[in-house]
């Protein structure tokens, strides 16, 4: 069975225009035709969002479950990583990756019931500092979670904040493959309307056989998010 993943940090869904939008995030999801969709930079009860439950909301629009992985609670309300999916969770966890007196940070882990069987989806959003990624790492892979889910397909994504192929090579040593491959041009995810650098990745276990990799670039994706949104269809 083949599914189509997508990871897309939508910066509070305010675009490069500093307009508020969510109705453009939900068409691009539609457009690419996802069946599952990790999202980074969530707002809910947030001022700046209208208050609004964005996981909520985009998974209304869309027609899927939901779940939200709150990591940071300001003042009014929370922010942190979402997860969107066509299919019902099973269990969900978000595990927390925040080091020392740094932002907080999290890995949303969920099991989804699709018809090929579960799958293990762990979405996460790392830190600024190369020090700061390499403890969130060792943190997700000796997680009780994955250890106990290994024989599952897994997918791991998100934002990574990592520019060069560190990130890559400590979990391809774990057994994941990134599904960028070797594509060096296509990679570029930030900032999306002129992008620099490859932020944003998608690593699979050997329970997934890679199909399609894409870095969705066009009108709309340029402008609804400082990040452009990665697509990944994957054989389970």
């Amino acid at each position: 069975m083949q599914i189509t993943v997508l990871t897309y940090n939508i910066h509070k869904a305010i675009g490069t225009d500093r307009k508020f939008d969510p109705e453009r995030i939900a068409q691009i999801c539609e457009a690419e035709k996802a069946d599952i969709v990790a999202l980074q930079e969530v707002d809910s009860g947030v001022p700046r969002s209208r208050h609004l439950n964005l996981a909520a909301v985009l998974g209304e629009r869309l027609g899927f479950h939901h779940r939200l992985g709150a990591n940071v609670r300001l003042k009014v309300g929370v922010y942190g990583n979402a997860t969107l999916s066509r299919w019902p969770f099973v269990s969900g966890h978000n595990l927390d990756l925040t080091w020392g007196i740094k932002k907080k940070r999290g890995c949303l882990c969920d099991t989804i019931q699709t018809p090929a069987g579960d799958l293990l989806v762990m979405n996460f959003h790392l830190g600024l500092s190369r020090i700061e990624r390499h403890f969130q790492l060792k943190k997700v892979l000796k997680s009780d979670l994955l250890q106990t889910h290994s024989e599952l397909p897994i997918v791991m994504l998100g934002d990574s904040n990592e520019r060069t192929r560190y990130l890559d090579l400590f979990l391809e040593s774990a057994g994941f493959a990134n599904a960028a491959g070797d594509l060096k041009r296509k990679l570029k995810t930030w900032p999306s309307f002129a992008p620099i650098w490859n932020l944003d990745k998608v690593f699979y276990n050997n329970k997934c056989e890679l199909v399609e990799y894409q870095v969705v670039k066009n009108k709309l994706t340029r402008v609804a998010s400082d990040h452009l949104p990665v697509k990944v269809v994957l054989r389970v």
